[in-house]
C-alpha cells in the first residue's frame, strides 16, 4: 500500500477530536496530528435527551475547521464516527443532516459494540506486550464519558464483556441537582458504582482469577499523565494508585483543575473516573493497571489500515 493520508473524526460525549494518519506498508500506523475540542454534548443528551441548538451550530463550526486541516494535509479517506451523546439523543438524525449540509462531512452513529471494538484494535496494535498479558486473567476497562465497558479475558481468549451506565459524564449529572458538600458527593459517586459493580462481580467475575487491568478511555489519559510523571513506564502498581486516588479525593474543585490544567468542567470528571477504576482494582483484586495510552481516533487508523 502506497502512503495514505487518513483523517479520523471522533464525535464524543465530551469532545469532538481530529487525528491525521499517515499509513503505510513501510512505516505502519503514524499520527502526524491530534485536535482535541473539548464540547459536552452528553450533558444535554443525559439531562434533557436531545442535544440544544446552540451545541449542534458549536460542533458544526469544528467540524468545519477540521475539514479545514484534512485539505491542508491533502487528506484521501476520512472515517468520522459518533458515539454514546449522539446514540442516544432523540434529534441525532437532524443534528447529522445538518452536520452534512454545513461541513460535507458524513458522520455515522455507531453501536456500543462497534465503539468497544474500534478502541481494542487499537489496544491490539501494540502487540507483544498486549499478548503477553492478556496471557493470564486479564480486564480491559474502558470508562467513557457516557458508559464503561469490561472485558474479560483468560489464556488471550474473551470470555465476557458487558457495558454499564458508569461514564463520568453520566455520573456526574445523575447527582448534578443534588445540593450536596464534597464529601457527599464522593460518597454519591462511590455508591452508584458500586451499584452498577456489585451486581457486575456476581454476574461475571464469581471465582475468576484477574491478575491484569487494561485501563483505556480519555479519562485515564488525564489520570495516567499525573500519575505517571517521572516514570518510564504505561504500568501502574496497586500502591501507586491508591495513593494518587487519596491524594485525588483530598482536593477540593478549584485545586483540581490547578493540579491537571483543566477547566472546572472537566476537573469535576476526575474524581469519577478514578473511582471507577480503584472499584475495580478492588473487587477484581488485579495487581497493576496498564494504561497503553490509545484513543478511539488511533482505532479508528488501526480499523481502516486493515481493511485496506
Amino acid at each position: 500500500m502506497a502512503v495514505r493520508m487518513f483523517a479520523a473524526i471522533d464525535v464524543g460525549s465530551f469532545a469532538l477530536e481530529l487525528g491525521i494518519y499517515e499509513i503505510s506498508d513501510k512505516t505502519g500506523i503514524r499520527n502526524v496530528e491530534h485536535i482535541r475540542h473539548v464540547i459536552a454534548l452528553g450533558s444535554d443528551t443525559f439531562s434533557e435527551g436531545k442535544i440544544s441548538y446552540d451545541l449542534v451550530d458549536e460542533m458544526c463550526r469544528v467540524l468545519e475547521k477540521f475539514t479545514e486541516t484534512m485539505k491542508m494535509y491533502r487528506v484521501k479517506d476520512y472515517r468520522a464516527y459518533a458515539t454514546t451523546a449522539m446514540r442516544e439523543a432523540k434529534n441525532s438524525r437532524i443534528i447529522l443532516d445538518q452536520i452534512r449540509v454545513r461541513t460535507g462531512l458524513e458522520v455515522h452513529i455507531i453501536s456500543n459494540s462497534e465503539q468497544r471494538f474500534i478502541s481494542y484494535k487499537a489496544v491490539a496494535s501494540k502487540g507483544g506486550e498486549f499478548n503477553q498479558i492478556i496471557q493470564k486473567g486479564t480486564a480491559i476497562v474502558d470508562v467513557g464519558f457516557g458508559s464503561a465497558q469490561i472485558s474479560l479475558f483468560d489464556k488471550d481468549s474473551l470470555v465476557a464483556t458487558q457495558n454499564l451506565p458508569l461514564g463520568v459524564l453520566r455520573l456526574r449529572e445523575l447527582i448534578a441537582h443534588e445540593k450536596l458538600s464534597q464529601q457527599g458527593a464522593q460518597n454519591l459517586i462511590a455508591e452508584l458504582i458500586d451499584n452498577e459493580l456489585v451486581t457486575y462481580r456476581k454476574m461475571y467475575l464469581k471465582d475468576r482469577e484477574i491478575k491484569n487491568l487494561i485501563a483505556i478511555g480519555e479519562p485515564i489519559l488525564s489520570l495516567y499523565y499525573k500519575m505517571a510523571e517521572g516514570k518510564h513506564s504505561e504500568q501502574i502498581t496497586i500502591q501507586e494508585f491508591n495513593r494518587f486516588y487519596e491524594r485525588l479525593k483530598s482536593m477540593t474543585l478549584a485545586q483540581t483543575e490547578d493540579f491537571f490544567d483543566v477547566n472546572e468542567e472537566y476537573a469535576s470528571l476526575m474524581f469519577p473516573a478514578a473511582a471507577i477504576y480503584k472499584r475495580m482494582l478492588e473487587i477484581t483484586g488485579a495487581e497493576f493497571i496498564w494504561v497503553p495510552g490509545i484513543r478511539m481516533t488511533d482505532g479508528m487508523a488501526a480499523e481502516y489500515a486493515e481493511d485496506k
